[in-house]
């Protein structure tokens, strides 16, 4: 099967499995890095239809953990909005799902924001919070915005190229595009090899896992400036350290108090990033 980035028939399947459909397998590219999905079983309707999360039923427990994450994802994302743009920009969230990071956008006075998303059931969200929501990007002038933000959703297009070359028509010139994507080469992945973690990672949805290598090329190939590819790391250690010990998520709710602090999670995500080893990138590109 030929890799969606350089073309190279040349992978090897990667230990796991995807949890949701156990008849794909997951490959990697031996020449770019890329790993993808041997099958693709996602569309349009899959997401309109709230296919995700239906097909994932997930503990309260499980959802109040992914719920507080999402607050502190976004606050994080706000901060980098916040020091690197001005209030009046123009932004778009792609793949805005819930409305999380936009809602946390208004509040801190990001007026004129956006979002595109499929799924039908959301659209009272963006109504109730007065924000404008699409549900695709033929709604939006060219050369109208300035931001445009995909955070954990790249992975889920099946021709992000093309997705990209597309919201580069509607950035004003030097706007800019922030992608952030679980990375390829997590340490639990690529180091550690943990066997609980590979089971649980890849879902159907996600058709594709970037490293920074082929996080690059894909913006080259949508003749895009790549401004920066930094490795942050979203997960702390508590959670890496329960993965180990007993092959299951949510080690943060355990041992998060016992183990986890500001300066170890730096220290931790520093040290990880040395290496390319964190479990998200986080990446900023410019229109030419």
């Amino acid at each position: 099967m030929k890799c969606y980035i350089c073309g190279s028939e040349s992978n090897i399947q990667r230990e796991g499995k995807v949890r949701d459909s156990l008849k794909i397998n997951i490959l990697e590219c031996k020449d770019c890095g890329l790993v993808f999905l041997d099958k693709q079983e996602t569309d349009d309707e899959y997401y309109k239809a709230s296919g995700m999360r239906k097909d994932f039923k997930n503990s309260v427990e499980v959802l109040t953990l992914n719920q507080n994450l999402s607050l502190t994802d976004n606050e994080r994302r706000i901060d980098f909005i916040k020091q690197n743009f001005s209030k009046d920009i123009n932004l778009l969230d792609f793949g805005s799902g819930l409305g999380h990071f936009l809602i946390l956008a208004k509040e801190n006075h990001f007026l004129n924001i956006c979002g595109v998303e499929l799924e039908e059931r959301v659209k009272s969200v963006y109504f109730d919070h007065n924000i404008t929501l699409y549900e695709n990007l033929d709604y939006i002038q060219n050369d109208s915005l300035d931001v445009v933000t995909l955070f954990h959703c790249i992975a889920h297009i099946h021709d992000p190229i093309m997705l990209l070359k597309k919201l580069s028509e509607k950035l004003k010139k030097n706007g800019k595009i922030i992608i952030e994507t679980p990375n390829a080469n997590d340490a639990l992945l690529d180091i550690y090899k943990n066997k609980g973690f590979s089971n649980f990672t890849y879902q159907k949805c996600m058709l594709y896992h970037f490293n920074k290598y082929s996080l690059y090329q894909i913006a080259r190939k949508s003749s895009l400036d790549i401004d920066f590819i930094k490795h942050i790391q979203r997960y702390p250690l508590s959670n890496t350290l329960y993965w180990l010990n007993n092959n299951l998520p949510a080690g943060q709710k355990y041992w998060g108090s016992i183990i986890d602090n500001k300066n170890l999670q730096n220290a931790y995500e520093a040290t990880l990033a040395s290496i390319g080893a964190t479990d998200t990138l986080f990446a900023q590109f410019s229109k030419i």
